[in-house]
């Protein structure tokens, strides 16, 4: 099986406080080395498991043939919903069903190659931006977002992101990951539904 490529993982045997600590960084290299070699890998904790998914009709089994199968954990869904609210990416069931119907004509036949040159046009202006970032250290995460931005922006608007803004967007959402745990208390301990 060919293994693309992956963040640095961690030791198979951490404590759960240095792990916590790596999820709070960079939640791929939190996992051990082992979950990326198999077709699908299980990973407990004493509050939640999560699954690692590396085959491609395995995925393509649980997000589009059984995803009622392989809901969403609520327990992460706390910590993100703030910053995603009832999103594709952390719904299930009818509502998820909905949303899907709604952005699957996006994906569709021949959409991707009416968006591919604005896709393109994307990643040579990154490519641009990197030949004046020669000799220094580049921030890789905030390039990622920048072109993934960009490539958002060309295929929706037709136009591309000014740098300016794609950079506040990073900042922002870096500052939110940052100030928000992933997971919170009411993930653990439910609360009645009457507490607000």
């Amino acid at each position: 099986m060919m293994q693309p490529p992956k963040p640095d993982s961690r030791p198979d045997k951490v404590s759960l406080w240095r792990y916590a600590r790596l999820f709070r960084q960079d939640i791929l290299s939190a996992q051990p080395a082992r979950l990326y070699r198999a077709w699908m890998a299980e990973f407990k904790t004493p509050f939640f498991r999560s699954y690692l998914i590396n085959q491609p009709e395995l995925i393509k089994t649980v997000l589009k043939e059984r995803p009622d199968d392989f809901p969403k954990s609520d327990r992460i869904g706390e910590g993100l919903r703030p910053l995603l609210g009832r999103s594709v990416f952390l719904t299930n069931g009818a509502v998820w069903k909905r949303q899907r119907r709604i952005i699957d004509p996006a994906f569709e036949g021949g959409r991707l190659r009416e968006t591919f040159p604005a896709m393109w046009d994307a990643a040579e202006s990154m490519a641009k931006r990197f030949e004046h970032l020669t000799d220094q250290d580049v921030e890789i995460e905030a390039e990622a977002s920048h072109a993934a931005a960009d490539v958002i922006f060309r295929t929706l608007f037709s136009i591309p992101i000014d740098h300016h803004v794609a950079r506040e967007v990073f900042d922002e959402f870096k500052t939110y990951q940052r100030s928000q745990p992933i997971l919170n208390i009411a993930a653990f301990i439910p609360l009645p539904r009457w507490i607000p």
